[in-house]
């Protein structure tokens, strides 16, 4: 029956979950969520990036994307009537960009501007640009009317503030000393991501713009939207699968982050008064950055650093559609990190449930260093809090999730004692434990010793504990993560990541030079060389070749068994070439060649066939 359950364990996905936290058109507002955006729109029920094909004057749609064009004007602000800078819509200004040459606009028209107007351009979103393009009517009563002197500046639009107190950097210019002659200014400039475009008159005499375009160099910088730390109502969640617009989150160009913690502060925000740091609020902490645009003068604060809350998880990527960060938390706060332009998302949605396996589960994994790819014996420790009267369900499956490559479970303890277990092999994903006995007694101990190699630096080791749960139609499959801490006093460090205690930049060694002599004449003894080799530090499939080369250099055989990751592999020869002929005796050179994104890497060794 136990190996049964830990089958579902390993084949079944989660089923529908008891409860769910959404945003978008079933759930809370997209932008009543919103913490921060970073080059991406965002509206009460979805966000969105533009599409921005090569060669497109973006101008003309600004409007509709939520831009504008306003000129710089002077207005009564504050108390009193103080006359301050103001961003101010002008009529006709649009005609700039309304994709028609036969209409212009002239700071002429307006009593309020002067020949020496700034005009500001904002494009409504945040994208590559690489050529600018601006002239005045062509007929013969306007073809004169050139702006001859003038500065064009650009900002990226990642300020969260209006166009005038955004940073602005130069693009190209022309003095009254070194005027522009051009009719039609047309320039072409490395690639700058561009939101807002400020247009600034050093012209003394008459000038008009009829068209004003800016061409996008066909891709569009990575999005991001942040959520503020979001609240869940009753028990005490554990966050599981993941949906976006109601499918698979893996068909999507985007990446969704999460991080859960006790309370509404995963950041804590410190501002500075000459030498003490005072912990403020974020608003305060921005509220104190913005002065530095708008405050002539001496500033008596400043922001000083912002420190990751320690109650707080760290950001991590969900990952086959199931949130990793830590429960049971009740604040959970995510972010989306977009890829690709003219990508939309309606409908989030984040499955939990209220009942936990443990109030608190920590973990570390020792040794903290290996020599790669050398079988090493690994000793996870993980502690246990329960709440009972809050009905916490306990622990009896445990999924180690790990690149390495585990060879056996060698035994598990509870609180010093050995207990009995079944283990669940998936090769290159880790293994997965039936604890046979749920673990539910407050503070317990649990470690878990077993053999594996390592053959990436830096490789984690994702550990959960699981329950499987009847529902209406089934079972339901419950992950708990477990949270790095530093549980047990005989080990250092508190981590779940292992490091490379000699790093190296080889991607392929063998691990084991084989029998190097071989008499492939079928007796059944020495009739294959056997190649045992490692692939290190790939992080995708790479393309994996082995030849068998003469001592002249001639390719005999050449094997070629697809792409491979990191791991321990084995390949054989029989001696033979590519015809299926015996090679004659002699020595002969075998060569592993791996063909990865930062070039082809190769390990070479030689083998004796004799008869």
């Amino acid at each position: 029956m136990a190996a049964l359950l830990l089958l579902a364990l390993l084949i079944a996905g989660p089923l529908q979950a008891l409860d769910s936290l959404r945003v978008g058109s079933l759930g809370q507002r997209w932008d009543k969520v919103m913490e921060s955006s970073r080059f991406i729109s965002v509206a009460s029920d979805s966000v969105w990036i533009w599409p921005a094909p090569q060669y497109t004057d973006l101008a003309p749609q600004s409007l509709a994307r939520t831009g504008s064009i306003r000129a710089r004007v002077l207005r009564p602000v504050g108390p009193g009537g103080a006359l301050g800078p103001a961003l101010a819509d002008k009529p006709g200004l649009d005609a700039w960009i309304d994709n028609d040459p036969g209409s212009a606009w002239s700071p002429e028209e307006d009593n309020e501007l002067s020949r020496q107007a700034e005009v500001y351009l904002d494009l409504g979103a945040t994208f590559r640009v690489n050529r600018i393009r601006f002239y005045p009517r062509l007929d013969g009563e306007h073809l004169g009317l050139v702006l001859g002197s003038f500065d064009l500046a650009t900002s990226d639009g990642t300020l969260p503030v209006g166009a005038l107190l955004a940073e602005y950097k130069t693009l190209f210019g022309f003095t009254e000393t070194f005027p522009n002659r051009q009719t039609v200014v047309d320039r072409q400039f490395p690639t700058r991501e561009v939101r807002y475009l400020r247009l600034s008159s050093l012209e003394k005499e008459q000038w008009e713009i009829a068209g004003f375009e800016v061409y996008s160099e066909g891709s569009l910088p990575a999005g991001e939207f942040v959520s503020s730390p979001l609240f869940v109502r009753g028990g005490s969640p554990v966050w599981g699968q993941v949906r976006l617009n109601g499918g698979d989150l893996g068909r999507l160009p985007v990446t969704v982050q999460t991080r859960t913690g006790p309370d509404e502060e995963p950041l804590l925000y410190y501002i500075k008064r000459g030498d003490e740091l005072e912990r403020v609020s974020q608003q305060a902490y921005d509220e104190v950055g913005l002065r530095r645009y708008t405050t002539i003068g001496i500033v008596e604060e400043e922001q000083g650093p912002v420190l990751p809350n320690p109650q707080w998880s760290p950001w991590q990527t969900v990952s086959d559609g199931l949130v990793l960060s830590p429960g049971p938390q009740r604040y959970l706060q995510f972010r989306l990190l977009f890829s690709e332009p003219g990508l939309a998302l309606r409908d989030l949605i984040f499955e939990y449930v209220r009942r936990p396996l443990a109030t608190a589960l920590e973990g570390e994994i020792s040794p903290l260093e290996v020599e790669p790819g050398v079988p090493t014996r690994f000793t996870l420790s993980l502690e246990m809090q329960f709440d009972q009267g809050r009905r916490d369900t306990g622990v009896r499956y445990l999924q180690i999730l790990t690149p390495a490559v585990v060879s056996q479970v060698e035994r598990v303890l509870v609180d010093d004692e050995e207990v009995v277990f079944s283990a669940a092999h998936q090769p290159g994903e880790g293994f997965t434990l039936d604890l046979w006995q749920r673990v539910v007694q407050a503070g317990s101990f649990v470690q878990v010793v077993f053999d594996a190699a390592v053959f990436r630096d830096g490789t984690p080791f994702l550990v959960r504990a699981v329950d499987l749960r009847p529902e209406e139609g089934g079972l339901e499959t419950v992950y708990q993560t477990v949270r790095e801490g530093d549980v047990d006093p005989f080990s250092v460090g508190g981590q779940l990541v292992v490091r490379f205690r000699t790093p190296s930049d080889q991607l392929v060694r063998a691990l084991n030079p084989g029998n190097t002599l071989i008499t492939p004449n079928g007796d059944g003894i020495n009739d294959f060389f056997t190649l045992a080799y490692g692939l290190f530090m790939l992080i995708r499939p790479a393309p994996v070749i082995l030849t068998i080369f003469d001592l002249q250099g001639h390719p005999l055989r050449r094997d070629d068994a697809g792409s491979d990751l990191s791991g321990s592999y084995t390949r054989l020869w029989d001696g033979t070439d590519n015809q299926g002929r015996l090679v004659p005796p002699g020595i002969y050179l075998y060569q592993i060649e791996v063909r990865a994104d930062t070039g082809t890497h190769r390990w070479q060794g030689t083998v004796e066939v004799a008869y």
